[in-house]
């Protein structure tokens, strides 16, 4: 049952979040007229909208590790409610923003639902606490799957709900306030069916926030887990950067509306949540994790080369998505077990929430490239495919599991 609600805390998340992917492209690019000054530059706008969507990323940085020791100290529940409520609070104010016509207050709006979106690495921890280390892979890859049908169900609700001809004048501010709804329903729900439990570990009352978040890099580079690290890192950054790319080239080059964005974004879900299936039902049952590392990256590389061959055609996102989204779900939940086993009990809200802290990472870095690179799409694929060489290699080192 715990593992159960969850799920369902991933999976309305992941919806209500989904719900406002798809419309940056369109609020930045084709509707722009209030946020931005009307002789702001193709490359000003580009810049934007990887920030915005690499902002709450960036933001996690600051938060998940707090969150994740906050969880360890005081209990799972509490921490998770706090970041819904943060969260649903960020939607409402994106919705003023955007009503207002203020940049600023959308940045900070965004700003927010990354600090206080811990929901995730707790939930990842909470796994953790109730899992047997061999199960620890397959109870990662249900939550994952439930995220993933909330991110397909929400971007196409979202896209299509910011569509004029659907909803008017206020067409994107609509999926910010039913993201606001989803998120208190959310937080509701898991305030009555998620037991309470107890702090994991005890831990000094006074700690100060800056020790916390000390702790959260280093433990990034902890011999034990910094191999594991770094290919998370190489995972997160070739799905943003994919991402992004994939959004402005269908945008810029063929001038998908909101509603389009939201259907190749749930395609990408379904990709990846199919992806998921077959790791959990099939994969995991016959091969070993080191041998599914290596292959998800092997599906990273043949998305890469696919994606240069079309380079110039709208298939190019829709076909090359296909592997790369098979080759990250083969790749996530084998690198969190690893992570989570890697470590000790004490330490699983810490390791987590640093997952977290890589994925920020990876949206960063991916958001300045794309944004300083794009349009030239050959050079950043080329890029990838050495950053995906590089995790290859990398995952090498991996000593074969008993």
């Amino acid at each position: 049952m715990v593992i159960f609600t969850l799920c369902l805390l991933l999976f309305i998340n992941a919806m209500s979040i989904g719900l406002v992917f798809p419309i940056f492209a369109s609020l930045f690019f084709e509707h722009s007229g209030s946020l931005f000054a009307a002789d702001a530059s193709t490359y000003v706008k580009a810049l934007a909208y990887s920030m915005i969507l690499a902002l709450p990323n960036i933001c996690m940085i600051f938060g998940a590790p707090f969150l994740g020791r906050m969880s360890d100290h005081t209990g799972r529940k509490s921490v998770l409610v706090l970041g819904l409520i943060g969260v649903g609070l960020s939607f409402f104010l994106s919705a003023a923003a955007i009503f207002f016509g203020s940049l600023l207050l959308l940045f900070i709006s965004r700003a927010l639902a990354g600090f206080m979106d811990g929901s995730e690495g707790v939930a990842q921890a909470a796994i953790a606490d109730i899992s047997h280390p061999k199960e620890k892979a397959r109870h990662m890859g249900y939550a994952t799957f439930a995220g993933t049908i909330g991110f397909i169900i929400g971007p196409v609700v979202g896209g299509f709900l910011a569509e004029p001809n659907l909803t008017g004048k206020y067409h994107f501010e609509i999926p910010f306030l039913a993201s606001f709804l989803l998120t208190f329903l959310n937080a509701l729900i898991l305030y009555c069916y998620f037991p309470k439990q107890p702090a994991t570990h005890d831990y000094p009352a006074a700690i100060s926030y800056l020790k916390l978040l000390n702790r959260g890099f280093v433990i990034l580079f902890d011999k034990r887990i910094r191999l594991y690290s770094l290919l998370l890192f190489i995972l997160q950054w070739s799905l943003a950067v994919f991402y992004q790319l994939s959004i402005l080239f269908l945008v810029q080059q063929f001038n998908y509306s909101s509603g389009k964005i939201g259907l190749f974004t749930m395609f990408l879900g379904i990709c990846f949540s199919g992806g998921i299936f077959l790791v959990i039902h099939v994969l995991l049952n016959r091969f070993a994790h080191t041998l599914l590392l290596q292959g998800g990256i092997g599906f990273l590389i043949l998305s890469l080369i696919s994606a240069l061959f079309l380079h110039h055609s709208v298939l190019f996102p829709w076909i090359a998505v296909i592997p790369m989204m098979l080759g990250i779900a083969m790749m996530y939940n084998v690198l969190l077990s690893f992570l989570s086993n890697a470590v000790s009990d004490r330490e699983q809200g810490d390791a987590m929430g640093s997952g977290t802290s890589l994925k920020a990472l990876a949206w960063l870095t991916s958001g300045l490239l794309v944004s300083w690179l794009y349009p030239n799409v050959i050079a950043i694929l080329i890029l990838m495919l050495a950053m995906a060489l590089l995790g290859f290699l990398s995952s090498r080192k991996i000593h074969r599991e008993s």
